[in-house]
C-alpha cells in the first residue's frame, strides 16, 4: 500500500479530516513503530577514515575585532591550501594542550597571501603568544552516519583489527583525560551532541569524538541501528516485515483522539460516534498487530 493510499484511508475513516493531516498522523504513527523495536531495516552498514594531523608552520592568534580567526605563516598557509579531503572545515584546531576549536571557514583573501582560520568561538588560550604559535589540525570529532541515526552496535579500526569501546560517556573521558592529551590510535568513540558548526553540510546530526586523539590515516568499518526516514512521495511504501495495518491502526488511534477534541464540530457534521472507545479500540489492535 502506497503513502497515497494510506493517507486517504484514513482521512475517509474521519468525518472531516484533510489528506495532509492524514499524512501528518500516519508518520507520526510511522515513528512510534520505528522507535518500538530494532527491526531489520534499520541495521545500516558504513564506514569512514581519519585523516593524518597536519602541524606544519606556526599560526598568528587573533587580535580584536576578529577573536576567533587565525592567521597561518608560510609554511602553514602551503600545507592548509595542499589539504583536500577531508575538507579543513572537518578538522579541529588547537594549540599545545589547550581548547579544541572547530574550524568552520578558511580563506586566502582576509590577511593575502597567507591562509586564515576561522574558529566556531572566540579564541580564548593563555599559553599562546601573539606569533609563532605552534598547532595542530586534527579530525577528532565526526558527524553520525545519518541525521535519523540511533547508535552504534559496533566500530572496528580496519587497520589494526580490533574493536572501538562504544559506551563510554564524555565524563568517564574528561576524568581521564581532561586535556586530551593522549593522541594516537583511537580507542573508543563516544557521543558529543549535535553538530552546530554554523554552514556544516551536517548541521543538527549526532556529533561523536574519537579518543585518544587520531593523529594518523586509519579506516574503520560500522555496524549501527538508523531509525530510518519518514514517508514522502505518495508512491513511498513500508519496509518489510511492517504492514500497513500496524501503522494504519496506530494512526487511527491519533485519528480518534483528534476527533474527540473536535465533539462539536464532528456533531454539528452528523457524526455520532464514540472516539474515546474508538481510540482505545485502535490502540488494542495497534499493540496486537505490533506484537
Amino acid at each position: 500500500m502506497t503513502y497515497l493510499d494510506m493517507k486517504a484511508e484514513l482521512a475517509q475513516a474521519i468525518p472531516g479530516m484533510s489528506r495532509i493531516y492524514a499524512g501528518t498522523l500516519i508518520n507520526r504513527a510511522w515513528r512510534t513503530v520505528r522507535d518500538a523495536s530494532m527491526w531489520s531495516f534499520q541495521l545500516q552498514q558504513g564506514s569512514f577514515s581519519t585523516p593524518a594531523a597536519v602541524v606544519a608552520g606556526t599560526v598568528t592568534v587573533p587580535l580584536l575585532p576578529t577573536p576567533s580567526q587565525l592567521v597561518g605563516d608560510a609554511t602553514a598557509s602551503a600545507a592548509w591550501a595542499a589539504m583536500t579531503f577531508p575538507f579543513i572545515t572537518q578538522y579541529q584546531f588547537r594549540i599545545s594542550d589547550d581548547c579544541i576549536y572547530n574550524v568552520i571557514a578558511y580563506d586566502t583573501t582576509t590577511n593575502p597571501p597567507f591562509g586564515t582560520l576561522t574558529l566556531d568561538r572566540p579564541f580564548v588560550d593563555s599559553v599562546a603568544v601573539l606569533a609563532g604559535n605552534h598547532y595542530t589540525l586534527a579530525q577528532i570529532y565526526y558527524a553520525a552516519p545519518s541525521k535519523t541515526f540511533k547508535r552504534f552496535l559496533s566500530v572496528t579500526d580496519m587497520i589494526d583489527g580490533y574493536a572501538l569501546r562504544i559506551w563510554s560517556s564524555r565524563r568517564d573521558l574528561d576524568i581521564l583525560d581532561p586535556q586530551r592529551q593522549i593522541a594516537t590510535n583511537p580507542s573508543g568513540i563516544l557521543p558529543m551532541g549535535q553538530d552546530t558548526r554554523p554552514g556544516s553540510a551536517t548541521l543538527g546530526w549526532p556529533m561523536f569524538e574519537l579518543w585518544p586523539s587520531p593523529n594518523t590515516k586509519l579506516s574503520y568499518m560500522t555496524w549501527y541501528v538508523d531509525r530510518g526516514a519518514d514517508l514522502v512521495a505518495n508512491t513511498d511504501e513500508l519496509p518489510e516485515p511492517i504492514s500497513p495495518d500496524v501503522v494504519l491502526s496506530k494512526a487511527r488511534a491519533h485519528a480518534y483522539e483528534w476527533a474527540e477534541a473536535r465533539k462539536d464540530v464532528m456533531a454539528a457534521k452528523g457524526s455520532g460516534a464514540n472516539y474515546s472507545v474508538l481510540k482505545k479500540t485502535a490502540e488494542d489492535d495497534f499493540l496486537a498487530r505490533l506484537k
